[in-house]
């Protein structure tokens, strides 16, 4: 498989110019790596044909799963590789979900560790080699690849001129905190520490949220086709893919704008719930909506499907990645 070919041959390289002390514990470490990648690859297969995978596209998903399995802790240069390589598998998945579901089973990645790798290639691959030649840890580029333009030319600028930013550093760059490199939040007490605590969970979870909900109506926009042709959408696949998701986006709304409040029907005022959304808000009919895609007995008849995604069900999410405004978002 040619990429799998050259990111060893990558490694090669890497290799013969490391600094003497190391080439010989590096090269030992992705020996180690490829053997119990490789063995791990072995112990599992994965059912491609369950995932909903064309199987035309089965060969790229398997040299990704092959390239995460020969390496152990990848080197900036393998990021590199490893990121262009899962954003080409992901633009042939036949969903954010199905994609995710596969990167879990093949590469034991999270959603969040691939969009890292994913991040890298889209976001830094302008400065490759600048970053390559500096050995820019992984987790620095995670960081970098987050930033506005600005911040990553200033950071690049800066390994040119020979300094080495911290990791440390480079979040605070692209908080646009450059006063001082600011404590993890979980080292603050009191309510400064709260207050550091919570910002951090909407700096990550925001994001998070978002990118679901677009790919939820990104699977809507491609299941209306149907529909707009005068037939019915296919219900049951519509809600594969979207039951779960949506389960997990209400829980993440909730998380992210709601506090707790005693159950106002039970007695036991220990029993605490998310709080609810102001009656006839936006987010309320936002909210509803996921309660409702998230359980497939609320949804309506095949016949009454689309029009309730066109009239109800995508205006709300529209409105939640702020694709449109709130015009009085139906919540029915």
């Amino acid at each position: 498989m040619d990429s799998v070919k050259a990111l060893n041959e990558t490694a090669q390289e890497i290799d013969q110019v490391a600094p003497p002390g190391h080439v010989a514990a590096s090269g030992q470490r992705r020996r180690n790596g490829r053997q119990s990648g490789s063995a791990k690859t072995n112990e599992q297969s994965i059912d491609y044909g369950s995932l909903g995978i064309p199987e035309a596209a089965v060969p790229s998903f398997e040299e990704a799963r092959e390239m995460f399995a020969l390496l152990g802790r990848k080197r900036t240069d393998e990021v590199f590789a490893c990121g262009e390589m899962l954003a080409k598998v992901r633009g042939k998945a036949p969903s954010q979900e199905v994609f995710e579901r596969w990167s879990k089973q093949a590469c034991r990645l999270t959603r969040r560790g691939a969009g890292n790798y994913i991040a890298v290639h889209n976001n830094l691959r302008a400065h490759r080699k600048v970053l390559v030649d500096c050995s820019m840890p992984a987790a620095a580029m995670y960081v970098l690849a987050t930033a506005e333009a600005e911040t990553v030319a200033s950071v690049v600028a800066d390994l040119k001129a020979g300094k080495r930013p911290t990791v440390r550093e480079i979040r605070a760059l692209v908080s646009g905190d450059t006063q001082t490199a600011q404590p993890d939040p979980a080292d603050i007490g009191g309510a400064d520490g709260l207050r550091a605590l919570a910002r951090a969970k909407a700096q990550n979870g925001v994001p998070i949220l978002v990118e679901r909900l677009k790919g939820m109506l990104g699977d809507i926009q491609a299941a209306l086709q149907p529909h707009f042709e005068g037939k019915n959408v296919a219900k049951g696949a519509l809600v594969a893919k979207l039951e779960h998701p949506a389960r997990r986006a209400r829980s993440e709304l909730e998380n992210l704008a709601l506090f707790v409040e005693p159950n106002s029907r039970s007695s036991e005022t220990w029993r605490v719930h998310p709080a609810i959304f102001p009656h006839g808000s936006p987010w309320e009919a936002v909210s509803r909506v996921l309660f409702k895609l998230g359980g497939r007995e609320e949804w309506p008849d095949a016949n009454d499907l689309g029009a309730w995604l066109v009239t109800v069900v995508v205006p709300a999410i529209e409105f939640a990645v702020g694709a449109k405004p709130s015009k009085g978002i139906s919540t029915e």
